[in-house]
């Protein structure tokens, strides 16, 4: 069995991509290429089978995206990337997809870069821990938002009126704010606010992502404004098409809308359960890899629930296992449809109560059920602060938006761009 590194090689149609794996191949390399690859399915494939412990891929391979590199390190494959000298643009797309090593050729200096591609080969192989999945830039180097991820258990406990309330009073307090409709079972955000569009802005953006053409201002221009400093990023049109939004895609959409607006709230769904990876191999796509994307993403978790018995409960069941999902990530319980029919005159103090008892919850927000506030907005395409002002749902929404922008150091921050008119392309 030879002591030199396996490798799976996929290249791009370059002039030079021939003279370098013929120089890969020889024996002074210290490289053995295990297989040459013809596309990105073949190149799955073969790190599923365990052929190799790194890739080399060009920039320019057909196909290849942030979701296939991600595959490939969740496969524990270690990646290495080759691009030309003169393409800086590439390689920073792919350092950002999260590739390890990333080798320049000159097509002048074909030696040179053989000896050092098969020296990053050497390095990956023997490089210990963990295959690192892909990254996105740090917050800092796209934008400083914030994320607010809003879910809720299965039974409309009034998820996607809490991320809408919570988008629109930031927005009116001065601080620009997107919402980001990430729901694959049943997106309604912009049908919610009137928004007469039939693309599809979340695929969309995920399409860019993956091709890593995506940045704030081809986000915002996917976006649609609703209202001064808030805006939209429409969800999916038809659930059938929630393929198109993969983990890795979502990801990087979170992060480039840091750089949109300082408040992005997701509207996400209400599904947390992984069982594809039961039914279907590990390169299969998640149904609710949106979701997971953006409760990993976000710097503060809402999670609503409607003040009725049944709705209680699935509360208390929802929250256990979104400690599972997302371990130490600063939450925020809300609790919509308060109403004395139900719960008695003391509903607040008894959903408080309850919430303490069985899940250890110390506070609650409660938010007052305004049928008739809220059937008015709907009516009219409008958010509940338009349409009635003095409601007491809008007033507890108010309230909660407050303190979130507080402590996510929102409060006094100047808006970083905004969406303004770019969001009404």
């Amino acid at each position: 069995m030879s002591a030199h590194p396996s490798v799976l090689l996929l290249l791009g149609p370059t002039p030079w991509e021939g003279p370098l794996v013929a120089g890969l191949a020889h024996p002074s390399s210290r490289v053995v290429i295990e297989r040459r690859c013809l596309d990105t399915a073949d190149l799955l494939a073969a790190a599923s089978s365990g052929l190799a412990r790194v890739a080399v891929v060009g920039a320019d391979a057909p196909r290849l995206d942030a979701d296939v590199l991600a595959r490939l390190a969740s496969l524990g494959v270690r990646l290495v990337a080759v691009v030309a000298a003169d393409d800086q643009e590439a390689s920073l797309r792919l350092r950002r997809w999260g590739v390890e090593s990333v080798v320049a050729v000159d097509p002048t200096e074909l030696g040179a870069a053989v000896r050092a591609l098969a020296d990053a080969v050497v390095r990956a192989a023997r490089a210990d821990g963990k295959v690192p999945l892909p990254a996105t830039a740090a917050p800092e180097e796209v934008g400083s938002g914030r994320v607010v991820a809003v879910w809720g258990p299965v039974g409309a406990p009034g998820r996607t009126s809490l991320a809408i309330g919570v988008a629109d009073e930031a927005a009116r307090s001065g601080c620009p704010a997107l919402v980001i409709d990430a729901d694959t079972w049943g997106a309604s955000v912009a049908l919610v606010l009137g928004v007469v569009d039939d693309s599809a802005g979340l695929a969309s953006a995920c399409r860019r992502a993956l091709g890593g053409t995506l940045d704030p201002s081809s986000l915002a221009a996917l976006a649609r404004e609703v209202a001064p400093g808030l805006s939209v990023l429409p969800g999916l049109p038809r659930a059938g098409r929630w393929t198109e939004v993969r983990a890795a895609a979502m990801t990087e959409v979170l992060s480039v809308a840091r750089g949109c607006a300082d408040l992005v709230v997701v509207d996400c769904g209400f599904s947390l359960e992984a069982d594809e990876e039961l039914v279907f191999d590990t390169e299969a796509p998640r149904r609710n890899a949106a979701t997971f994307a953006a409760l990993a993403a976000a710097d503060v978790v809402l999670a609503v629930g409607s003040a009725d018995p049944v709705g209680l409960v699935r509360l208390v069941s929802g929250l256990a296992d979104l400690d599972e999902v997302v371990p130490g990530t600063a939450r925020r319980v809300v609790v919509t449809r308060l109403r004395a029919s139900i719960l008695g005159k003391r509903g607040e103090a008894s959903v408080a109560a309850a919430l303490h008892r069985h899940a250890g919850i110390e506070s609650v927000c409660c938010v007052p059920d305004d049928r008739a506030a809220y059937d008015a907005a709907l009516r009219g395409g409008r958010t509940v602060a338009q349409v009635a002002p003095g409601s007491p749902a809008r007033a507890a929404i108010r309230s909660l938006t407050r303190e979130l922008l507080r402590d996510l150091g929102l409060d006094r921050a100047p808006g970083l761009s905004g969406l303004g008119s770019a969001g009404t392309a």
